[in-house]
């Protein structure tokens, strides 16, 4: 019997069940989804999107546990581009329709006016005046709570690129917010 570790077996010994990764990290995916959607119900929508489709691309992704987070990150941050794009189109549509006009407004959020606190809907108002960009690294380093080094891994910048484009954004969000820098 020869104790050797063929190359698939230690891809298998470096991959957890899927089960532990979601219950790591299923929190901090949707906190990232709801820093860049702001409503609740969405976020929870994109969350469960962004674990379908890495749970159908687990096993073959050999994804070790330290890169696990910045895996689901940018599965996270391609659905909420699509989501994005998909809500544009449908507001457009809806336009069409109505001639430009509709009764619902948009900036009204009745059921999270509910449950998220006042602070976390000043937040979420300021960061709706930032660019995608800056939602978006906001978003991994501060609601995702990620490091630059796993920002920059997910967004394909370098440590420095993403530590800068943090803070800078830090510093945007603030002056919507009215908060000295």
């Amino acid at each position: 019997m020869s104790s050797r570790v063929l190359p698939e077996d230690a891809a298998e010994s470096r991959t957890r069940p899927f089960e532990q990764v979601y219950r790591d990290h299923a929190a901090r995916v949707y906190r990232y989804c709801l820093s860049q959607v702001s409503d609740r119900g969405d976020a929870e929508d994109l969350a469960a999107d962004v674990f379908a489709a890495a749970f159908h691309a687990y096993a073959g992704a050999d994804v070790p546990p330290e890169a696990e987070p910045s895996w689901l990150l940018r599965i996270a941050r391609n659905a909420v581009i699509d989501y994005r794009r998909k809500h544009s189109r449908r507001s457009a549509l809806v336009a069409r329709f109505l001639g430009g006009q509709t009764e619902a407004d948009p900036r009204v959020d009745v059921e999270g006016e509910v449950v998220v606190r006042d602070e976390v809907r000043q937040v979420l108002a300021a960061m709706a005046h930032l660019s995608d960009k800056d939602r978006m690294v906001l978003g991994l380093r501060i609601a995702a709570g990620l490091s630059y080094a796993e920002v920059g891994a997910v967004m394909g910048l370098t440590d420095h690129a993403a530590t800068m484009a943090c803070k800078r954004a830090l510093v945007r969000l603030r002056r919507h917010m009215g908060v000295s820098a």
